[in-house]
């Protein structure tokens, strides 16, 4: 009798499973041309799209909203962001393929608390463009500034900045191009502070880099191109997904985005899956660059975002970028209990804590948070304010007494920073894509147990895989541990192809596995007078070196080391080869 009712009751769950399934599949499809969007890529089909989407997310879990293969203007609208969802489960966006025309001002996607989302399929463009660009026509190094020719189709910069009112514009900095390739200038600075912009005759401008940068004019000279990004206002990432689980983004290309990240992954609960996406030149343009910053920044998250078969070039900042930057101590209350502060991100109970304190070098991992009790944000102050109760007092702690929350400033080694373990990113996954010329760094991770893996990385301006920690001129962290760099083709890196290292006393790197990897041409920076390596460990313990093949430097022989490493214990070295130099084998 047992068993049978037990068949019985199997049954019937089947069968409720199968309903659900069956429903969920012919859920509505709402297409956006049914609410007016156009797609003639003059009209503002903003207003329409916003429609058809509130209309799926009455019908979520299981709607679809989709688009044609057509091309859509964005116009400026009173919206953070055009598609912007909180709380939806069970969405999914088809782009089939669809343009999205947006401008300057408004940021594209933002996911707030949701769950199996998915957005894929878009192409995204910008007009007017977030830069501008031209070449350079003579130089003052002493007087650090240079003549800049714009390019034509490209905006005049203090026009721009005339015509959206910004009487005084943070110009930031701009970037030095080869003269003839797409890719940042090898023996130039990274990057240049600019002060100011002036237009003179001739349709010249004058670009004044600011006191602190001038030294780099040196670097500069006539005919090499050069970028300026240009702000047009307002905040976030051109696509966020921030505290939600489980959602895909998929098969989006950009041509460009606007300043700001590309991508911010930020305070999720569970994965985010990322997969196809492409950051590239738009084809049949004399671009430069793509996007004017990171292609994804991924900040707080308690497991780390799967990033696959994708493409990344162009970029001004660092393709991706993995890590959690502290909260600071501003009173300890007793008993365990401390206030804290940070930008934009908060805590929860059961939370693991590094706490590390720069100088005079004071390092605690494994600080649980009891419980968490949100506080009212101070008058003229910002950030997220927080008392929280530990299971054990914070040793030889450094209380944060400024005004300056911003993560950077030498003046905060002497502050004791908290590292959230349990939302660093852990567990990340880069694997599959491929990496082409941009300013600095393929994969920046400072997160624990990455796996990197069959990517292919040329040309980068910085390194190919850098872990590390940072701190002085910024903050993040907590430490690269437990983290696999495998099967990856390296080549043309101008700095190392992989390095990993630490900043500050009494902190390590642990358990780095290194193996299989492919790599040539590697630290081509011609400005570099120390050794130069295709493979960096500095401060690491615990490292298995397995496998690898290391061809010729792009530096000077003299000064080239394939393997430099320094301050590393438990090192394992099995089968490399330096195949210019046999007899370094292993």
């Amino acid at each position: 009798m047992k068993s049978t009712l037990s068949c019985l009751f199997a049954l019937l769950v089947a069968i409720l499973a199968l309903c659900m399934a069956s429903t969920y599949a012919s859920a509505t499809d709402f297409h956006v041309r049914a609410y007016g969007a156009l797609g003639d890529g003059v009209t503002d089909d903003g207003p329409a799209i916003r429609k058809a989407i509130a209309e799926a997310v009455k019908a979520a879990p299981g709607a679809r909203v989709l688009f044609e293969n057509k091309r859509y203007r964005l116009a400026r609208a009173k919206v953070g962001a055009h598609i912007a969802l909180k709380g939806v489960k069970g969405l999914t966006i088809e782009g089939n393929g669809a343009e999205l025309i947006n401008t300057p001002w408004n940021n594209i996607v933002r996911l707030e608390e949701c769950e199996d989302v998915t957005v894929r399929g878009f192409v995204i463009d910008f007009d007017p463009l977030p830069f501008t660009q031209g070449t350079i026509t003579k130089v003052d190094q002493k007087g650090g500034w240079f003549l800049l020719k714009i390019h034509e189709d490209y905006d005049n910069p203090v026009e721009v900045y005339r015509r959206i009112g910004k009487k005084k514009p943070n110009w930031g900095w701009g970037v030095c191009m080869d003269p003839v390739k797409r890719m940042r200038k090898a023996d130039a600075n990274m990057h240049f502070h600019i002060q100011d912009v002036q237009e003179v005759d001739g349709g010249l401008f004058k670009v004044s880099l600011a006191d602190h940068a001038r030294q780099h004019a040196s670097g500069l000279e006539k005919g090499d191109r050069f970028v300026i990004s240009l702000k047009y206002g307002g905040g976030g990432a051109n696509f966020h997904v921030t505290r939600s689980k489980n959602c895909r983004l998929e098969d989006n290309t950009f041509y460009t985005a606007r300043y700001g990240m590309t991508h911010s992954l930020s305070d999720n609960r569970g994965r985010i899956h990322v997969k196809g996406v492409k950051i590239t030149f738009k084809p049949g343009t004399d671009r430069l660059i793509s996007t004017p910053k990171d292609g994804f920044h991924c900040k707080h998250n308690a497991i780390g975002p799967i990033i696959e078969d994708g493409l990344y070039e162009g970029l001004l900042d660092d393709s991706i970028n993995i890590s959690v930057c502290p909260y600071w101590v501003r009173k300890d209350l007793g008993g365990n209990r401390y206030l804290i502060v940070e930008v934009q991100f908060s805590p929860r109970a059961g939370d693991v804590l590094m706490a590390y304190r720069p100088s005079p070098s004071s390092l605690t991992e494994g600080l649980v948070v009891k419980s968490v009790e949100p506080q009212p944000t101070p008058r003229g102050m910002r950030g997220r304010w927080n008392v929280i109760t530990l299971d054990r007092p914070i040793p030889d702690l450094g209380l944060h007494r400024g005004g300056n929350l911003f993560p950077g400033g030498a003046d905060k080694l002497a502050f004791t920073g908290l590292y959230n373990l349990s939302s660093s990113g852990k567990d990340y996954i880069i694997r599959g894509n491929t990496f082409g010329p941009q300013r600095r760094h393929a994969v920046l991770a400072r997160a624990r147990g990455g796996v990197i893996e069959n990517n292919v990385i040329r040309g980068v301006g910085g390194s190919g895989v850098s872990l590390n920690n940072e701190i002085g001129s910024f903050y993040e962290g907590p430490l690269p541990a437990d983290t696999v760099i495998r099967n990856n083709d390296f080549a043309d890196t101008f700095f190392e192809s992989i390095k990993v290292y630490t900043r500050g006393r009494n902190a390590e790197a642990r358990n780095i596995n290194i193996a299989g990897n492919r790599i040539t041409g590697w630290h081509r920076d011609p400005r570099v007078k120390g050794p130069a390596s295709a493979i960096h460990l500095r401060n690491v313990r615990g490292v298995v070196l397995e496998g690898n093949r290391i061809g010729e430097s792009g530096a000077d022989a003299g000064i080239s080391e394939p393997l430099l490493l320094g301050n590393c214990t438990d090192v394992v070295r099995k089968d490399n080869k330096i195949l210019t130099r046999p007899d370094a084998a292993n």
